[in-house]
């Protein structure tokens, strides 16, 4: 027996663009019909049943042409939801809606959510939300949305015309062809853009019946189930369930799963299996996440779905696994194939690419492929990709090869806690770990360091020259005139070290630094306003110089053109005070270091 499924669609999108009320408002479209329907919501997704849906589009789709049992929104929004729920070859989500904030656009989160959905080859919508807030909109719920539109004065037309073009302009930009739904002629080719308003319900009813008609006339065959005897989904939580025990919340994106099934995950070490005990679902209408919510116990449950299953024999299954279930009158060829096709994905779970780059650690298989795809579009090396948390033997392997390979010294820990202890470890290994539970920042974090660690080596080729650095001397810190001056300083531009020869800012040489001292401690540098009492030979404190004056590194020719030619390895207030120290020589050689 063969059966339409319903389709999965997930939510992306910036933080505050309104991912949340537009499920928020999809929960709750049955009172468009003017009565309450049965939106469901099941572990980890909330479902709209073809009863509503006739109720909700009728005026786009007749009800005969409605085939799909209804519409299965992933309702936990967000990156991390849609990157976790994977299959292979991608995600588990037949369709996307990338939600962005009509008035501000493309954020990075937006675009970080575009490099995802490329990644897992996903098709999407653009929602284009909140047209209410646009200044001087007349929102009119009730009437259809190209009505609303048509009924603004002209000068809000232009303006709302000029925002969704804006958008199209944006997804241009990274390679995608789009316009507004009503003018899209292609859906295959372009991307559908449905301006909208969670709040006011402006455009939702738009946006319901364009995911119909695109999952229906263009994923038929994909939502079409004709294996019942093997279930697929994915793990989404472990949770404690009174008088049950351990039980896993999963996504079901394909076949059947029954009580008594022999029920298989994929883990970390292996596979582990179960016998099946008890199928729950939440009860209509209620709130899945309070603890006071009912759960009902089902035969069977056919994808799609979101349901919590009882397997008593599983231990510390992650979430974002691959799950199947297998009808218990299964034979032992059968389990034993089934056991190899999750094996197949063990492979997965590490990925690999070569000798050089960062090491990441990731919560799903999930996170780690996004990750990894965008890793290589924002041109960062990667070494190794992992699930689970750092590990000791994470950071004795980064740090076993740092003096060959200084820019491996870099863990990317993608939403997973770390232990102190491996912080201790790690900065006393000299690795860098930088945590973030949001993929573009955990990228920008990682390209940020990389770069500041490619401009230390190639300072490094300028540790045989003078730097440039100067310094004040402090008033009332003259604790020595002569043989040696010692005075107290405080650096003005670079940083000051010892053994440097110095110049006044009149280009006379007055000896240079011996030490400097801090307190009880000596220093071999000072940094940009840092302070310490300086020890200068050579320098007479009333004849060469006076407190509140400005002393200079002194530097040949040579030194300054080598310094010049490598303009972007100094910081800001190294190129100023160069120019100055080049001002100052110039004062009677105009040629100077030319």
């Amino acid at each position: 027996m063969t059966y339409l499924r319903q389709p999965i669609i997930s939510v992306l999108g910036h933080v505050d663009h309104g991912k949340t009320s537009l499920l928020d408002y999809v929960r709750h479209s049955s009172l468009i019909a003017k009565e309450a329907g049965g939106i469901t919501q099941h572990i980890g997704a909330t479902e709209v049943p073809k009863k509503d849906l006739i109720k909700i589009i009728k005026d786009f789709i007749p009800e005969k042409a409605i085939k799909v049992p209804g519409l299965l929104f992933i309702d936990t929004p967000g990156h991390k939801a849609f990157t976790s729920l994977r299959k292979r070859g991608g995600s588990i989500a037949d369709i996307g809606i990338l939600v962005v904030d009509i008035r501000e656009g493309f954020k990075p989160q937006t675009i970080e959510a575009l490099e995802i959905l490329k990644s897992m080859k996903t098709p999407f919508v653009v929602a284009a939300n909140k047209i209410d807030a646009i200044q001087g909109w007349n929102s009119q719920p009730k009437k259809k949305l190209l009505q609303n539109i048509e009924s603004q004065n002209e000068q809000i037309t232009y303006r709302f015309e000029e925002l969704v073009y804006t958008l199209v302009g944006s997804l241009a930009e990274y390679g995608f062809d789009a316009d507004r739904f009503d003018r899209v002629d292609d859906f295959t080719k372009k991307i559908a853009v449905i301006p909208l308003s969670a709040k006011t319900g402006e455009g939702m009813v738009e946006l319901l019946a364009t995911l119909v008609g695109l999952t229906q006339k263009y994923m038929e065959k994909k939502l079409t189930i004709d294996q019942e005897q093997i279930g697929r989904g994915v793990t989404l939580e472990v949770k404690e369930y009174p008088g049950l025990g351990k039980t896993i919340d999963v996504i079901l994106y394909d076949g059947v799963i029954e009580k008594d099934d022999t029920v298989f995950v994929l883990d970390l070490d292996g596979v582990q299996q179960s016998r099946l005990k008890s199928i729950l679902k939440p009860a209509e209408l209620k709130e899945i996440r309070d603890s006071s919510t009912k759960f009902s116990m089902l035969p069977r449950a056919n994808a799609a779905c979101g349901v919590k299953l009882a397997c008593p024999d599983f231990v510390d299954v992650k979430a974002g696994m691959p799950l199947l279930s297998v009808r218990k009158k299964a034979s032992k060829e059968e389990l034993e194939q089934c056991q190899r096709e999750l094996e197949l994905q063990k492979a997965e779970v590490t990925i690999e690419q070569g000798d050089v780059g960062v090491l990441v650690k990731a919560d799903t298989l999930g996170s780690l492929e996004a990750l990894a795809h965008i890793l290589e579009e924002h041109s960062i090396p990667l070494r190794k990709a992992l699930i689970g948390r750092v590990s000791k033997k994470d950071i004795i392997d980064v740090s076993a090869d740092l003096e060959s390979n200084p820019k491996n010294a870099i863990i990317l820990n993608f939403s997973q806690k770390l232990d102190d202890e491996i912080l201790t470890l790690a900065k006393g290994s000299g690795v860098t770990v930088i945590s973030e539970d949001v993929i573009y920042k955990l990228v920008d974090r990682a390209k940020l360091w990389l770069e500041e660690k490619e401009k230390e080596l190639l300072r490094k080729r300028l540790e045989n020259l003078v730097m440039p650095f100067k310094m004040k001397i402090l008033s009332n810190c003259i604790f020595r005139s002569s043989s040696p001056a010692i005075v107290g300083v405080e650096v003005m531009g670079g940083s000051a070290r010892s053994g440097v020869p110095l110049m006044t800012d009149y280009a006379k040489r007055v000896g240079s630094v011996k030490s400097f001292k801090d307190k009880d401690a000596f220093l071999k540098e000072l940094k940009l306003h840092e302070s310490a009492a300086a020890s200068i030979d050579q320098l007479i404190i009333g004849r060469h110089a006076q407190e509140d004056d400005v002393l200079y590194s002194f530097m040949g020719e040579e030194n300054f053109r080598n310094l010049k030619r490598n303009l972007d390895l100094l910081s800001k207030d190294e190129v100023e005070t160069l120019k100055e120290i080049a001002e100052i020589m110039r004062k009677e050689n105009t040629l100077w270091g030319l």
